[in-house]
């Protein structure tokens, strides 16, 4: 039995040497601290109480009463690549001034899959459109929107532009079919109050 301690207390002592630097050779520097890991980059602040926000792709000129839309549809690989600038579900919403100029520069970085944009009037959308789907405001609506074969394909571009003339709560939809049922929209509000930028 001393046996067995003695040989315990000699392990014990033995680690704690060497957890502590000791029992090492005298010349031997101690082993550096490992570096701290790099801090994760700070996501962009939400608005208060829900706000509007500024955003790189939505540019406003209060002088001139416009406001130029950068959207890309399949931009990032969220929800199948079914989604503007990274965003479906609603999870953002583009906010507008009333009586503004809008213009709407589309693009389309899917790999896989024709897409298309229309202002429409939100709540849910069916699995599929007609063909003679007409949008909020004229103009607001990309060519073929509804074909599986002639939307907007990679690497192509378009743009639409219109006049936010009315105030309320739109959506901006895919309308090739299924793709807004799954998800392939966002919030398009037109502010009386002249808000701008993206609340999300």
């Amino acid at each position: 039995m001393n046996r067995l301690l003695a040989a315990g207390l000699a392990g014990t002592l033995s680690l704690t040497l060497v957890a502590c630097g000791g029992g090492g050779d005298a010349d031997s520097a101690p082993s550096p601290a490992p570096a701290p890991a790099a801090a994760p980059a700070a996501a962009p602040a939400a608005a208060p109480g829900g706000g509007v926000m500024a955003q790189d792709w939505v540019v406003v000129d209060e002088a001139a009463q416009t406001v130029t839309i950068t959207l890309v549809a399949g931009q990032t690989t969220a929800n199948n690549r079914w989604n503007y600038n990274g965003h479906s579900n609603g999870d953002a919403t583009v906010v507008v001034p009333e009586g503004y100029a809008i213009t709407i520069n589309f693009s389309n970085e899917d790999p896989a899959n024709l897409h298309s944009v229309a202002v429409l009037e939100g709540g849910t959308f069916p699995a599929t459109f007609d063909a003679g789907t007409t949008p909020v405001f004229d103009g607001a609506i990309s060519s073929n929107a509804t074909s599986m074969t002639e939307a907007t394909a990679n690497g192509e571009t378009e743009t639409l532009t219109f006049t936010a003339s009315s105030a309320g709560e739109y959506a901006l939809v895919c309308l090739v079919p299924a793709h807004a049922l799954t998800g392939m929209w966002i919030g398009f509000e037109v502010s009386a109050s002249g808000e701008a930028g993206v609340r999300m």
